[in-house]
């Protein structure tokens, strides 16, 4: 894929929702977890690798969510083109080292009035609420 397309996952576990706290240009975003899709990889894929390297859990893409298309990054201000499924895991969790996150669990209110988290995850999160899954 070209670009800068992100894929991110949305994780429940006992009706709240994984969010990973990073630090981006000097401002502390949450976010969920995920990240840049490689070239000749697709979103779903780039999802999958993803979780295993900030979480070490294999995934499951049950739905896309949301798909805003190319927007400019609040954390950045660069164009990016974020992608939005609901996933389902395997495995405990184990941020490596390496990773510069720090993982929570929050209720999906919580999330939903955070200021760091941008809009197009509340919107993704909104998507999953009317599910009626959590």
């Amino acid at each position: 894929m070209r670009g800068n397309v992100r894929s991110y996952g949305l994780i429940i576990k006992n009706h709240k929702i994984l969010v990973c706290n990073e630090v981006i240009n000097n401002y502390h975003a949450t976010k969920f977890p995920g990240g840049g899709v490689e070239k000749d990889e697709n979103p779903e894929d780039a999802l999958k690798r993803e979780i295993y390297e900030e979480l070490s859990l294999k995934c499951t893409i049950k739905c896309l969510l949301h798909s805003p298309g190319t927007l400019l990054s609040p954390w950045n201000n660069k164009l990016y083109t974020p992608i939005y499924y609901y996933i389902k895991t395997t495995g405990n969790i184990l941020v490596p080292k390496n990773e510069k996150i720090t993982i929570d669990f929050l209720f999906p209110k919580e999330i939903l009035i955070k200021d760091n988290i941008a809009e197009p995850e509340k919107k993704a999160l909104k998507n999953l609420l009317e599910m009626n899954i959590i």
